[in-house]
């Protein structure tokens, strides 16, 4: 694609604010303030990369999500100890150092699993609300629609919508 090609006003870009979502939702305010600033920096690295198709762009975007979806587990862990809330900077330096030898494909169902293991255990079939809106991303993203397509668009809402419902079913 090329640079004329990229257009910043495209709805890729806005359907990104739908990751800030959690913080809506979070039930303490270190999940706020995590959920916030994780979900805004996502927001704004996937926009980046919309906004411009380059290398660099798509590069913020995967070590943005990666680092938001090690936050999401991170508040869910923290309901059993706070020690949980060092797995997030521990796993935003590795994304962060070397996102091009992450696999998203496996990371992010990872991350995901992990994530609703740890909601199942703490608020039963609740966390079926979550796990359902994952797995409806996860069909979108798995058909590959393209990034600039309003399937894409979809597929960021389910997400953030997934995020903030594993928040909110915290509170449950």
């Amino acid at each position: 694609m090329t640079t004329s090609q990229a257009d910043a006003r495209d709805d890729v870009v806005y359907s990104n604010l739908a990751y800030i979502t959690p913080s809506v939702f979070a039930q303490d305010a270190v999940a706020q303030a995590v959920m916030a600033v994780t979900g805004a920096a996502l927001c704004a690295a996937s926009a980046v990369y919309h906004a411009t198709y380059t290398r660099e762009g798509q590069s913020l975007d995967v070590s943005a999500m990666h680092t938001y979806l090690a936050a999401l587990a991170s508040a869910v862990a923290a309901q059993w100890t706070p020690w949980a809330w060092a797995l997030l900077p521990v796993a935003a330096v590795g994304y962060w150092m070397y996102p091009w030898q992450v696999d998203s494909y496996y990371h992010v169902p990872a991350w995901a699993a992990g994530t609703l293991g740890m909601l199942a255990v703490q608020v039963g079939a609740w966390a079926l609300v979550p796990a359902g809106l994952f797995a409806a991303g996860g069909a979108i993203k798995v058909r590959q629609p393209g990034a600039d397509t309003w399937l894409h668009s979809v597929w960021h809402v389910l997400g953030g919508a997934a995020a903030g419902a594993v928040v909110w079913a915290l509170g449950v």
